[in-house]
């Protein structure tokens, strides 16, 4: 306890003393801090010496700025390539003279910047901007290596830009003049020019002009030529004609006035049919009326009545559908539209209540094609009840009945395609049993059927395949006679198939091949004899032997040939034969002189020749 009492003695009242750190560290401190300073320094001045300037800013760069930011702006131009930055390139690499340091290098700038320039000029100049190609080509400075080229381009370009703006104007005066002959000519002179824009595009527009132009005049022409016919007929297809007439030319701006009074004239034959009673012909002459604000009332409601009768009959020509419901329905719309004080409104009633009865009937049969569009039995009956609903003086019924037919038909077709289907299946084992069993069950599509042609193909070619089952072992045997060389018998046994057989065809080839082969066998002595005969000269012995082959056995034509050759042969020995035999006669008539001549010896004899040998006839 008394050692529990015993208090430490408190730190507050005694004196710190400071830590000293010894020498010895002081120094290695220092020079190890100088060297890393040093090192810092002279990093920092190793980058400060070698960094890149920065560039100069190019859109601010003129020909007064520092050679060598012009230089490096006039190389940075070259490479962007267009043609400002060439513009550019070409300005601030010019005037460096021969004694400058950047000469060297400004040179190789210029002059590929004034190509380029030129040449984008020129693709300036081919596609029909001459001003914007010149401004470009005047843009190569005085004194530079292709200011010369540059000005003589911008003086050809003018030369035969003039030239081209001249053929165009007397191109233009020919059209107008109608003077084709000289258009064309002008056109062939446009060709020889040599800018692209001249010889191909203003070419091009030129020749598609007059070509407008001379086919508006002859349209205008063929057109006036039917018109002072006088006739309603041709005015009417005067008038159809001049409505083809392209309305940009020159020709329908003289023709206006002649449409306007064939139209009137035409208007008036209308008239005149329709209060004739001829509503049919009245229709058919305004149809061809080409249409016209300026019209009478009574022309317009004409020409409306006309337009919906013309949507009517398109509607007529087709089978059901939704162009057809269209143009019914917009036929009754304009026929709607005829007031109840025109000539021509109680007509357009008429027609337009059977346009109307028309169209419930077409919009049945649509709605009865389109259930059929099914493909189902049901459908197929559903909709045959809809086109039945079309009655006898109905204007569909017609197209109601085809269309009945032909379900009808997909209704047959629907109920037989089973019998067709099991008689397939039973066919594919390929075996007589199976094969008449298919042909049983085809049988039962009865005659008038839909699918009775069809079941008719499949029950001939079974039948077919059931013959060649049966006839197949004949012809196999008669082959394995054949391969034994007894053909006569392969004959005999391929005979037995009948004409009326799937494999006669094919058996008659086959007893040809062999025939002919015998013959050849049988024949082939005779002409090599006659051959042997003909090689002794003896012609009349190897005709008569060669003769022996009767027509249409194989060699025969063999033999006629060799024939032919040998009696031209034998002719020819004959003839030579007949003309020594003359000659010998006549010599003997006429004993020649015992003188010494070519013919006679030397002692004057004559020189006796030596009979000639027989020869074989």
């Amino acid at each position: 306890m008394a050692r529990s009492s015993v208090q430490p003695q408190s730190t507050l009242g005694r004196p710190q003393t400071k830590v000293r750190l010894p020498l010895g560290w002081f120094w290695p401190l220092f020079w190890s801090g100088l060297m890393v300073g040093s090192g810092i320094l002279g990093l920092w001045a190793l980058a400060w010496l070698t960094r890149i300037p920065p560039l100069p800013d190019c859109d601010e760069v003129t020909a007064a700025s520092a050679d060598g930011d012009r230089l490096i702006c006039a190389q940075s131009a070259l490479r962007v390539g267009s043609a400002k930055s060439l513009i550019q390139a070409v300005q601030l690499a010019a005037h460096y003279t021969p004694t400058h340091p950047f000469y060297t290098e400004t040179q190789p700038v210029l002059v590929e910047s004034s190509e380029r320039l030129l040449d984008k000029a020129t693709q300036k100049m081919h596609e029909g901007d001459l001003a914007t190609a010149t401004e470009w080509a005047e843009q190569i400075p005085l004194d530079t290596p292709l200011r010369d080229t540059a000005q003589s381009k911008i003086w050809d370009w003018q030369q035969e830009w003039k030239q081209g703006q001249e053929l165009e104007n007397s191109i233009d005066q020919a059209i107008a003049a109608r003077d084709w002959g000289a258009a064309d000519n002008a056109l062939r002179r446009l060709k020889l020019l040599s800018s692209d824009y001249w010889v191909g595009t203003r070419h091009s527009e030129l020749q598609q002009a007059k070509q407008l132009e001379a086919t508006a005049w002859s349209q205008l022409e063929q057109a006036r030529g039917l018109a002072n016919t006088g006739n309603p007929d041709n005015l009417g297809q005067a008038l159809v004609i001049a409505q083809r007439i392209n309305l940009t030319s020159q020709a329908w701006h003289e023709a206006q006035e002649e449409v306007d009074r064939w139209s009137q004239n035409l208007l008036l034959y209308s008239f005149q049919r329709w209060e004739l009673g001829d509503v049919e012909g009245a229709i058919a002459a305004v149809q061809k009326v080409p249409p016209d604000p300026t019209l009478a009332p009574e022309a317009q409601d004409l020409i409306q009545f006309s337009h919906a009768t013309r949507l009517a009959q398109q509607a007529q020509q087709d089978s059901p559908g939704y162009l057809q419901l269209f143009q019914l329905m917009e036929a009754i719309r304009a026929a709607e539209r005829i007031p109840e004080k025109s000539s021509f409104y109680e007509t357009a009633q008429a027609s337009m209540a059977a346009w109307q009865a028309e169209l419930e009937d077409l919009q049945k049969l649509q709605f009865a094609n389109n259930v059929a569009s099914l493909r189902q039995g049901w459908a197929y009956d559903y909709a045959t009840d809809l086109a039945w609903q079309v009655e006898l003086e109905r204007p569909r019924r017609l197209q109601a009945q085809t269309l009945i037919a032909h379900w009808q038909d997909e209704i047959e077709r629907i109920q037989d395609r089973p019998f067709l289907m099991r008689a397939r299946a039973l066919a594919q084992k390929a075996t007589i049993p199976a094969l008449e069993s298919a042909i049983a069950e085809a049988r039962n599509v009865a005659l008038g059927r839909a699918l009775r042609i069809d079941a008719q193909t499949l029950i001939a070619d079974w039948l077919d395949q059931i013959e060649i089952i049966q006839d197949q072992p004949i012809l196999t045997q008669a082959n394995q006679l054949a391969g034994e060389d007894k053909l006569r018998e392969a004959i005999a046994v391929a005979e037995q198939i009948q004409g009326d057989r799937a494999l006669h065809g094919q058996a008659q080839a086959m007893i040809k091949d062999w025939t002919r082969t015998i013959q050849i066998e049988e024949d082939s002595p005779i002409l090599e004899k006659a051959k042997s005969l003909a090689y002794s000269g003896s012609l009349t012995a190897a005709i008569d032997r060669a003769a022996q082959i009767a027509p249409g056995r194989a060699l025969y034509g063999d033999a006629q040939n060799a024939i032919e050759l040998w009696e031209a042969e034998r002719a020819y020995i004959w003839q030579l034969e007949a003309e020594e035999a003359a000659a010998e006669a006549a010599a003997e008539a006429d004993p020649p002189e015992t003188f010494n001549t070519p013919g006679n010896a030397p002692n004057g004899e004559p020189i006796t020749q030596p009979p000639p040998p027989p020869i074989g006839n």
